[in-house]
């Protein structure tokens, strides 16, 4: 800038302006990947678990239901462990740009709840559904001998952790839109600023 006069290029965006508008805006995609995977997998569960599960039950025949149930919910924790890495994914990208900042309590349980729902993901789909499915090939039915018994067991486990990854990845889903970083502090400084320029030479 000329002494006494403003140019165009002092109109034009600084470095540290440009980077900051591109981290917002991969902010914002990251935040997107999250909301689509936390919804995608909650959703996912309610309509597997809560509607079709009680259907299938209820209308086929033993063991024809289970076995049924058994492959949807395999196939369902394939699709729960990819939304959990996109989940986690999106959480590494956020935290990255957050690097320069001080981090809010409610952005690191936000990492927290998705490091667990991770956790309970693996934990179903290489655990849990695995082995009742195995028990099911095998013959066993719930509530019938050992073997029947331990099948219940192993259900109210899985329906226990399908249950609190809903209310894990209900929260994270909102806590996503929430953390949002619309402006930064130095943003609004410089609009306000900007309202009222100084004449040149001061004063």
């Amino acid at each position: 800038m000329s002494e006494g006069r403003f140019t165009e290029e002092d109109l034009l965006p600084s470095a540290d302006d440009r980077r900051a508008a591109r981290a917002a805006i991969v902010d914002r995609a990251a935040a997107c990947l999250a909301v689509l995977a936390a919804g995608a997998w909650v959703g996912g569960m309610m309509a597997l678990g809560a509607i079709a599960a009680p259907m299938v039950f209820s209308i086929v025949p033993a063991p024809l239901s289970g076995e049924a149930m058994g492959a949807s919910f395999r196939r369902f924790d394939m699709v729960a462990m990819g939304c959990a890495v996109a989940l986690c994914g999106a959480e590494v990208v956020r935290t990255f740009l957050a690097r320069r900042r001080r981090r809010a309590p409610i952005e690191r349980i936000r990492g927290a709840l998705a490091i667990a729902l991770a956790g309970a993901a693996a934990f179903t789909g290489l655990s849990l559904t695995p082995r009742i499915v195995e028990l099911q090939q095998a013959g066993a039915r719930r509530g019938e001998g050992a073997e029947g018994a331990l099948l219940e067991r192993i259900h109210q486990q899985a329906e226990m952790v399908a249950k609190a990854e809903v209310a894990m990845g209900v929260v994270v889903l909102a806590l996503h839109v929430f953390t949002l970083r619309a402006r930064r502090p130095e943003d609004e400084d410089d609009d306000v600023a900007a309202l009222a320029p100084l004449p040149p030479g001061g004063g």
